[in-house]
């Protein structure tokens, strides 16, 4: 992994990134930086992140009802938001879209500070009234779509970022998938070392070893799987000229479909290393690398739909599950 100027370390960046980092940045280079920050602190580095740049900018935006007594709500709950209200449906959002959720302005039931919590949240049609995925509810507002009420749907905390963010566009999809992969290697990568720490420091007895063997020579074999996959990824994006032009269709396409595999391959990695986690002896009554955990799955959530949000060419593909 190349090296990264002292000032650009994640002690000096956090919400100050486009000073350092953005789409006019190489692959290379937002792929090493965003490792590093990841590693240092995924949560940090993901409300850095969204608060710098908002990736929903390309989505078609629903624009929020105002009906009495029905304004669009947000309540904070555990690992997401809790989203209630009416909106208008922007013509032609169609089924299997990705359909930003604004909430400017509207009422806030959350432990965020004033001024501080997200305000976009995406959300596929699959989440939708039925009638709506249908297309048979009639709309009711002049040049707007159907009309649609949530009561309380979730949206996982990965799908959340900032309409003040500077906008991304389709143009910059490859500097997205390229530092949010990086964000979710650090983070990988801090669970594979955390997970080695516990089983050096851990007398594992005969009963605390799992399928996959000792927990420390799973820790190594984990680090690897990862370290092979980013060296793929860094051969790839190298000489890329920048983060937010696509060489070419076919460039995209291949990009993209890397970034797919580093998703499928990091998740693997965390649930492997939580699992072989859980039977290792810990202070404090909690189950071991839980926080990490905690701490990473927004990045995780995002990226597995990464492609999705900013797809190849700007041809938006059907939401995964």
């Amino acid at each position: 992994m190349s090296e990264l100027p002292e000032n650009t370390t994640t002690t000096t960046t956090h919400g100050d990134y486009p000073r350092v980092v953005g789409p006019e940045t190489s692959l290379s280079r937002v792929l090493d930086f965003f490792e590093l920050d990841g590693y240092a602190d995924p949560s940090a580095a993901w409300t850095a992140f969204t608060r710098a740049w908002n990736w929903a900018a390309s989505l078609p935006a629903a624009v929020p009802a105002e009906a009495p007594g029905a304004p669009p709500v947000v309540r904070h709950v555990q690992d997401g938001f809790a989203l209630s209200g009416q909106w208008h449906l922007p013509p032609g959002a169609g089924p299997g879209s990705w359909l930003a959720l604004p909430l400017t302005g509207a009422r806030r039931d959350s432990e965020y500070g004033a001024g501080d919590a997200p305000d976009l949240f995406a959300v596929t049609s699959a989440m939708l009234p039925r009638a709506l995925r249908g297309r048979r509810a009639v709309g009711n507002a002049e040049g707007a779509g159907p009309t649609f009420r949530l009561d309380g749907v979730r949206v996982p905390t990965g799908f959340a970022t900032y309409s003040t963010g500077t906008p991304l566009r389709t143009d910059d999809a490859a500097f997205v998938w390229t530092a949010v992969t990086g964000l979710a290697f650090g983070a990988a990568r801090r669970l594979t070392d955390a997970l080695a720490g516990l089983a050096s420091s851990a007398a594992v007895s005969a009963s605390a070893r799992t399928r996959g063997g000792p927990p420390a020579a799973a820790a190594a074999g984990l680090a690897a799987m990862l370290r092979d996959e980013r060296l793929s990824l860094e051969a790839r994006v190298h000489g890329a000229p920048f983060a937010g032009r696509a060489d070419g269709t076919g460039s995209a396409e291949v990009l993209s479909a890397q970034a797919r595999r580093a998703s499928r391959l990091i998740h693997h990695v965390v649930a492997a290393a939580y699992e072989h986690a859980l039977p290792l002896p810990v202070g404090g009554g909690r189950d071991p690398l839980v926080h990490l955990v905690e701490q990473s799955s927004p990045i995780l959530h995002y990226m597995r739909f990464a492609v999705d949000l900013l797809p190849p060419g700007g041809q938006r593909s059907p939401a995964e599950g």
